[in-house]
């Protein structure tokens, strides 16, 4: 009985703690069908308001139907289509004037998609550039199941080129 008490003291405590902490738990939810990566996650003041809000590059399920979502607490505030898979998330300031809102950048293969006010203002496609050789030989050795053997010989090449 004693234990008991002491147990539910102590839980008190914990609850009290919580209340007053800075710190924000992790909240999991496998029903929330989010599916994304670290890099994918920003938090910014999009609209300059002070509030500060979760802009995630969502996946979707199975890698299909990526979307643009903006959350506030545990809530969906806008949700847009992505036009391809996100890679990395970022936030940066363009205008100079007040109130100043971040811009939100994606990096999606070969471009970077800008949205302004979350709808679409700028879109870069980065050039492409040629394979590298010895690296193009490595993933076909390593297709055809010479994995280790391709990756020794490979490196072994690239440090004697660099030693010259």
């Amino acid at each position: 009985m004693a234990a008991a008490s002491s147990s539910d003291s102590d839980s008190g405590k914990a609850e009290s703690n919580d209340a007053s902490s800075k710190w924000l738990d992790a909240h999991y939810d496998p029903m929330a069908n989010i599916h994304t990566f670290s890099a994918c996650l920003a938090l910014a003041d999009l609209h300059g308001d002070g509030e500060y809000k979760l802009v995630v590059g969502d996946l979707g399920p199975g890698g299909q139907q990526s979307r643009l979502k903006v959350f506030k607490g545990l809530r969906v505030l806008t949700e847009s289509p992505l036009p391809a898979l996100p890679a990395a998330a970022a936030t940066f300031l363009i205008d100079q004037h007040e109130p100043r809102t971040p811009a939100l950048a994606f990096a999606s293969g070969p471009c970077v998609y800008v949205y302004k006010n979350l709808r679409p203002y700028f879109k870069f496609s980065l050039p492409q550039l040629p394979t590298n050789t010895l690296e193009q030989d490595l993933w076909n050795q390593a297709k055809e199941g010479e994995g280790r053997r391709a990756f020794v010989c490979t490196v072994t090449q690239v440090s004697a080129a660099g030693a010259e």
